[in-house]
């Protein structure tokens, strides 16, 4: 395809993203017409793709040398990925880049972990976890030596473990140890090794239990009380806490809600849970209601997502996971005053932790709030027992009957 062709292509995409023109025309156009300009110079009518990578190559020594900022370094380099993608595709995909895994696997490893993932038996977190254990030990194993795993055996296992056991927590080394019988139950019907070392896997690891407190219900108004809910951002910000203290849903679902998943007629919301895979239907409340109405109604931008919640900014699409929203709510915590500490247990999610203590104080029974929360097992629900330091009063030993010798009780 002639280059000329693929870029004005890749314009006219951009702009009916909603990007702006100015944007598009000032920038992305200049771009695009200096790799143009590179082809013609070389008598190259058609794209072709030598020329675009020795363009890549020239701007990261550009910017190494200190001669661009790493501001236009990015933009110089994104606009060569966005032309090679529309002659690749004839389409731009606009969506959110995914972090790239400090874990860099050769293609052995890399074959293995994709067929590993496919097979399908993992939830979306669970394939989330499970690629990162794949990936973490895949890489010890390579930095160790071993670029396949015929010469990998039960040493090796639990050198891979003991190494893990020194930087990670218990309750770190405990998924460790789950994701690894996993992938090698994998790896022995699949022929990648010799055995599964099921034996090998089944070692208990005492998890450490921590148990985070509740938010006062002050601390939530103070937090609410600072979103503007005159602007569109607003709008938005607050229904999507409303929506965190009213329902108790976790972030990842909130941000990959649709506009189909709320019944208005029925008054029910209804979505699958990212974490566990179930359906959950739960009760619009008047209040939770009102705020994503105004929201849709005044404050959604127009587009084709059938995204609830949408980025503020063009494009406007989905939120990529529920990190967005945790750093949304931390804004507005520090906004109240309430800064945060690392893993304090203070961000978005104690806002669900805060609805089930509420629930288990005001005599809802454990069962029907893992109902309501949507849990897999009452084990789940049952910390939250644990935050209902009322009730636990009650269920306290007095000293009666009981003699007690020495100590304070007898001064």
């Amino acid at each position: 395809m002639d280059v000329r062709e693929v870029a004005m292509g890749a314009i006219d995409t951009m702009l009916t993203f909603g990007l702006a023109p100015q944007s598009v025309w000032g920038h992305y156009y200049k771009s695009f017409d200096h790799i143009v300009k590179l082809h013609e110079a070389q008598g190259v009518s058609e794209f072709d793709r030598e020329i675009v990578t020795a363009h890549v190559r020239h701007i990261d020594g550009r910017y190494e040398r200190g001669e661009i900022s790493l501001n236009h370094y990015r933009n110089l380099k994104r606009a060569a990925q966005r032309l090679a993608e529309m002659h690749d595709t004839g389409k731009l995909d606009w969506t959110a880049p995914k972090r790239r895994s400090g874990f860099q696997l050769n293609k052995y490893y890399e074959n293995i972990l994709n067929g590993f993932i496919d097979v399908g038996v993992f939830r979306p977190k669970a394939a989330s976890d499970a690629t990162w254990v794949s990936r973490k030990y895949f890489a010890w194993l390579i930095l160790e030596g071993h670029a396949e795993l015929h010469s990998v055996g039960v040493g090796e296992i639990q050198g891979f473990m003991i190494y893990c056991s020194h930087h990670m927590k218990s309750s770190g080394v405990h998924n460790i140890k789950l994701y690894m019988k996993k992938l090698y139950a994998y790896l022995a019907e699949n022929g990648h090794a010799a055995e599964n070392h099921s034996g090998l896997f089944s070692f208990p690891v005492s998890r450490e239990s921590r148990l985070f407190p509740a938010l006062p219900s002050s601390e939530i108004a103070t937090i609410l009380e600072q979103i503007n809910r005159h602007t569109p951002k607003g709008k938005r910000d607050y229904a999507i806490v409303l929506l965190g203290v009213v329902t108790g849903l976790r972030a990842i679902d909130i941000a990959r809600m649709r506009l189909s998943d709320i019944d208005w007629k029925k008054g029910e919301i209804k979505i699958v849970q990212s974490k566990t895979g179930n359906s959950l239907a739960l009760p619009l409340t008047k209040d939770v209601g009102e705020a994503v109405k105004d929201y849709i109604l005044h404050g959604r931008q127009e587009t084709t997502s059938d995204a609830v919640f949408l980025r503020i900014h063009v494009p406007y699409q989905a939120f990529a996971d529920g990190v967005a929203i945790g750093d949304m709510y931390d804004y507005y915590r520090k906004r109240a005053g309430l800064p945060r500490d690392a893993y304090d247990g203070k961000g978005f999610h104690a806002l669900r932790r805060t609805l089930g203590k509420n629930l288990v104080t005001s005599g809802v029974p454990v069962t029907m709030v893992a109902q309501v929360f949507g849990d897999e097992s009452i084990e789940s629900t049952k910390k939250y027992i644990a935050l209902d330091s009322e009730h636990l009063k009650e269920c306290a030993l007095d000293f009666d009957g009981i003699a007690p010798i020495g100590g304070a009780y007898c001064e």
